[in-house]
């Protein structure tokens, strides 16, 4: 999935490349999928002019959340056809990245817990699993929050998730605990 992500992700920065950027504003959703539970995930749409005509792009992967109206995220388009478009930022190529680093990320506490076993870490001074557990969870809340707002911004993340932000600020509050905690047990 790793691999993948980043061909397909190669691929479209490199189809992207001499297309421009502009501001686009979020105008509207619709129903992306519907799991078995009745959940469902949104397609988020965005307007954005060029030469005084209207063209809008989506988004090609679903969110639970939906960004408030008038919101801004970039827009990347072809000036010859300006109705060819993508939104920077998070696309289904990286989500499929972040998904497969994610399995990559807790196959390695196996890894870890093997090595520890076999008395490889009895010279360091830190819990390593216990940092690297912690790093897990910071990157998973970080990644959480991206890939759910498409944006790096807190303030635009909270009027996007609102309650919901809790989670990924959770997590990233846990891991950076969890490093801490563990690294200064080398002191």
């Amino acid at each position: 999935m790793v691999v993948k992500g980043f061909q397909e992700n190669y691929i479209l920065e490199h189809m992207t490349k001499g297309y421009k950027t502009t501001q686009g504003y979020f105008v509207d959703y619709d129903t992306y999928q519907v799991d078995s539970d009745g959940q469902e995930t949104y397609r988020w749409y965005y307007k954005y002019e060029v030469d005084g005509q209207i063209y809008h792009a989506k988004t090609d992967y679903g969110s639970s959340s939906i960004p408030e109206y008038g919101s801004q995220k970039e827009v990347k388009y072809n000036p010859m056809h300006p109705e060819q478009s993508v939104l920077v930022g998070t696309n289904s190529s990286m989500m499929m990245v972040m998904i497969g680093a994610f399995f990559v990320l807790v196959g390695m506490v196996f890894v870890l817990v093997g090595c520890q076993s076999l008395g490889l870490f009895d010279k360091f001074h830190f819990d390593i699993i216990g940092s690297y557990v912690g790093f897990v969870f910071l990157i998973v809340g970080i990644g959480v929050f991206y890939f759910q707002t498409g944006t790096s911004s807190l303030i635009e993340g909270i009027k996007m998730m609102r309650l919901w932000i809790l989670i990924p600020l959770l997590f990233i509050c846990t891991g950076v605990f969890q490093l801490v905690k563990c690294l200064k047990r080398s002191s």
